[in-house]
């Protein structure tokens, strides 16, 4: 059964999402399609950019993959985000995306919300997404293919790249290739918005 990606329109507004199913379904699925193409938890690590101890975090559902790097385990396992999906987004390619009516996806912790915005058209090379992150929520490091450009909406962030701690408060920017190891902290006392845009492909094109 695929992982339930629980979607709540007006994610903007901090609406709180459903209870997602528990942890151990994704590392149960995670662990299984693994099994299924004879990799091991080593393999899929090291394709994924991710440390091995990680993986089996994940799979033993202690740790919860932010959407980046649920997207580099799924490339790693020949597959891909949707897979894990119960309702992908439909894609309409529409060129305005109006706030409050983006749905919000979680992946099994309801407090870290990703609105995936629409690309403008078939072929766009740019892919966004809004992320609402809890006070102390701190990401995995990790990286992948491509650039990243983050906008800083709302909250006080640490942003850690290629080693170097970038701090950065609501209105600041950062710019940098996806490839170098990254990762990210909230360290103010609220939550924080944060709007990405990439090269990365998260979700496959319709």
């Amino acid at each position: 059964m695929p992982l339930k990606i629980e979607e709540a329109p007006g994610a903007h507004e901090g609406a709180s999402l459903p209870e997602a199913s528990t942890p151990a379904s994704l590392g149960q699925m995670l662990r299984a399609r693994r099994k299924e193409i004879g990799k091991t938890m080593k393999d899929v690590a090291r394709e994924a950019g991710l440390t091995e101890g990680f993986i089996s975090q994940i799979e033993r559902g202690i740790s919860t993959p932010s959407l980046i790097s649920l997207y580099n385990v799924a490339n790693a396992l020949g597959t891909s985000v949707d897979t894990f999906l119960s309702q992908p987004p439909q894609h309409s390619h529409s060129m305005v995306s109006h706030a409050g009516e983006r749905p919000g996806y979680n992946v099994e912790t309801k407090e870290r919300v990703y609105e995936l915005i629409e690309r403008g058209f078939p072929g766009a090379a740019l892919n966004g997404c809004i992320t609402h992150m809890p006070p102390g929520y701190a990401s995995e490091l990790t990286s992948h293919e491509g650039e990243d450009f983050l906008y800083l909406i709302e909250g006080e962030m640490l942003y850690q790249i290629d080693g170097k701690d970038y701090l950065l408060k609501a209105g600041d920017t950062l710019h940098f290739p996806a490839s170098l190891p990254h990762r990210a902290r909230n360290v103010g006392a609220g939550p924080a918005r944060e709007l990405w845009v990439g090269t990365t492909r998260i979700i496959k094109e319709d």
